[in-house]
C-alpha cells in the first residue's frame, strides 16, 4: 500500500489588495493628503470659532462678577451709583479728598489713579485685581506688574468702560461738554446717581468691553479702558465714527482711533461683551449700542440729545 505525503504547496499568497505590503503610490498619497487638508479646512473654523466662544464666553463671566461688585458698592453707599472719575474741586461731595483708596502695594494712591473707578470697586471685587482683566489684558497686567505705573496703567486700562457719563458721573471735565460742569453751570444734573433713578435696568448698559487707540499715542492699540461713551451728545450731536465720503454714520471700530466707537471694543466676532444694571450679559454689536435709550436713563429715543436751555 502505497502512502502519500502532500507537499506544501510553494505559490505565493496574494499580494495585500491595501497597500500594506507594498507601500502607498504617489496617486494614493495624493489623495490622502487632499483629504487631510479637506478636512482641516472644515474643522479650522469650526475650532476657531469654539476658542472665539471661549473667550467670550469668559468675558461675559467677567463682566457680570464686575456689575456684582458694582452694585455692592451701591448698597454700601446708600443706593448711589459710584462716580466714574472724582472731582478735583474740593467744594464738590465727591472731591478726592474726601476719599482713601488704596494701591497694589497697599498704600494710599494719589492722582489720576486715584480718581478712576477701578482702585474704588477693587474692594469689592475681594481685592483681586485680575478680576478687572481678561485675554489680553491679563497679558498687559503681568507686563505692568512690579513697574512704577503699574497702579496708574491699570486703573486706565480695565478689559471693561464703565458708562460713566451717564451713570454717576465724571467729575474731572474742565469744559462744557462736560456733563458735569454743563450741570454746575444750569443747576441740573444730567446723570443718575442712584440706582432706584434707574427706569428700565434690563436696558441700561453699565459695562462693556473696551480699548484704547490713539495714533502716535504709546497705549496704541491697547484692549481695555476705563470708560465707554456714548454715541450721541449734547454739543456734538453724533460723535461716533462716519463714512468718510458720504459722512453717514458708520457702525464700526476704528482701530487707529477708539473715540470713533466711544471705546468700545466688538472684540468678539464684531459684537462687544456688555453687562447691563439687571445683571444680564449680552454680545452685542455696535448697532445695537447706537441707541442712547441704551445710555441714558432720560433718553427716550435712540437718537436723543440733551436739550439745554436757552440762554
Amino acid at each position: 500500500m502505497t502512502i502519500q505525503t502532500a507537499i506544501p504547496s510553494k505559490k505565493e499568497a496574494p499580494k495585500n489588495t491595501w497597500g500594506l505590503a507594498r507601500g502607498f503610490t504617489l496617486t494614493e498619497l495624493m489623495v490622502v493628503i487632499a483629504l487631510t487638508g479637506l478636512l482641516l479646512a472644515i474643522l479650522m473654523p469650526v475650532l476657531a470659532f469654539g476658542e472665539r466662544s471661549a473667550r467670550a464666553t469668559e468675558e461675559l463671566n467677567a463682566a457680570r462678577q464686575l456689575l456684582r461688585g458694582y452694585t455692592t458698592s451701591s448698597e454700601d453707599d446708600k443706593g448711589r451709583l459710584m462716580v466714574g472719575y472724582l472731582s478735583e474741586d474740593q467744594d464738590d461731595p465727591d472731591w478726592e479728598g474726601n476719599y482713601e483708596v488704596l494701591g497694589p502695594d497697599g498704600t494710599l494712591l494719589e492722582g489720576r489713579e486715584k480718581r478712576r473707578w477701578a482702585w474704588r470697586l477693587l474692594p469689592y471685587l475681594d481685592n483681586t485685581i485680575e478680576a478687572l482683566f481678561v485675554g489680553q489684558g491679563l497679558a498687559m497686567l503681568d507686563a505692568a506688574r512690579g513697574t512704577e505705573d503699574f497702579s496708574y496703567t491699570s486703573s486706565v486700562h480695565p478689559s471693561f468702560g464703565l458708562n460713566a457719563e451717564w451713570l454717576g458721573g465724571i467729575k474731572g471735565g474742565s469744559g462744557i461738554d462736560d456733563l458735569h460742569t454743563l450741570g454746575k453751570m444750569t443747576g441740573e444734573t444730567y446723570y443718575a446717581e442712584r440706582r432706584a433713578q434707574i427706569r428700565k435696568p434690563s436696558q441700561q448698559l453699565v459695562f462693556a468691553s473696551s480699548f484704547f487707540a490713539l495714533e502716535g499715542s504709546q497705549y496704541m492699540s491697547n484692549e481695555g479702558y476705563f470708560l465707554v461713551s456714548s454715541p450721541w451728545y449734547h454739543t456734538t450731536d453724533w460723535r461716533w465714527n462716519t463714512h468718510e465720503e458720504s459722512g453717514e454714520k458708520s457702525f464700526s471700530m476704528d482701530p487707529a482711533n477708539s473715540w470713533k466707537s466711544g471705546f468700545v471694543s466688538a472684540r468678539h466676532g464684531d459684537r462687544a461683551a456688555t453687562v447691563m444694571l439687571d445683571g444680564h450679559t449680552e454680545l452685542e454689536s455696535l448697532l445695537d449700542l447706537a441707541d442712547m435709550r441704551r445710555w441714558s436713563n432720560d433718553a427716550w429715543k435712540s437718537d436723543w440729545v440733551l436739550e439745554l436751555p436757552a440762554p
